[in-house]
């Protein structure tokens, strides 16, 4: 298995000025970038590819420093500013050969949900959690009555339509895999309809793959998963860290 951590956004909306990176926000003696690269080497991945764009000569010399024992390529995005998350994607796939696990990088989870997905979950799957489904910021994901992936919706409330002819799975917490073929395929996708895609974040096109594409539907039965894109949602991740 390769792995690929998307680490290219500014964090605009984190807004803290004291840290080189949002990936290096503290927790105890670790931070998200190294949980994230600890729970790699557990699952002995075979490469490690690094998107980065803000700042990315901080976050070289720091994984640089961690002298651990995990085969890592950096992938620099420059044009991160002006586009979404899917290019960042991309460009990691683009070098991956074998199945894919994908990490957005402002993600925290227990270690154990991570290794258990990455070992037991179908190719190629999402790792959801409990959500709200009026929640118009999460990722939602809606399933069809097969039991597969039928749509992802974000930065949006669901229609009435929605609501009533779909499952909903939860929210998409921002890691998933592809299994090996899947990957030049969803490239190819991409590649294809690069002019819609670029701009966007990666469940956009994931709505369009999973139409001609098995994609299954992973619980995380522990709670501690949080996406991290304000303080708020920083201070919640670290209150619950050292609750647990």
């Amino acid at each position: 298995m390769e792995a690929i951590i998307l680490l290219a956004g500014y964090g605009s909306r984190l807004d803290r000025q004291d840290l080189p990176h949002k990936a290096l926000l503290p927790f105890g003696e670790e931070t998200l970038l190294s949980r994230h690269l600890k729970c790699l080497q557990a699952l002995n991945i075979r490469k490690t590819h690094l998107v980065l764009g803000y700042n990315a000569p901080a976050l070289k010399t720091y994984v640089q420093d961690l002298n651990l024992d995990l085969p890592v390529y950096f992938i620099d995005n420059p044009v991160y500013r002006t586009t979404g998350n899917t290019l960042s994607m991309v460009m990691g796939l683009r070098h991956c050969q074998d199945e894919t696990l994908i990490l957005d990088g402002d993600v925290l989870y227990p270690p154990t949900a991570l290794l258990d997905y990455a070992q037991k979950a179908p190719r190629s799957s999402f790792a959801l959690v409990p959500a709200d489904i009026d929640n118009a910021e999460c990722a939602k994901v809606l399933l069809n009555p097969s039991g597969t992936i039928h749509a992802f919706i974000t930065k949006r409330e669901l229609t009435d339509a929605e609501k009533n002819g779909f499952g909903f799975g939860g929210e998409a917490i921002g890691f998933f895999v592809l299994q090996q073929e899947d990957v030049p395929r969803f490239v190819a996708l991409y590649e294809n309809n690069e002019s819609t895609y670029e701009p966007v974040l990666w469940e956009i096109p994931f709505t369009e793959f999973a139409r001609t594409t098995s994609l299954h539907p992973w619980n995380i039965p522990q709670e501690g998963c949080f996406e991290i894109d304000t303080q708020e949602d920083y201070s919640a991740a670290l209150n619950h860290c050292q609750s647990h």
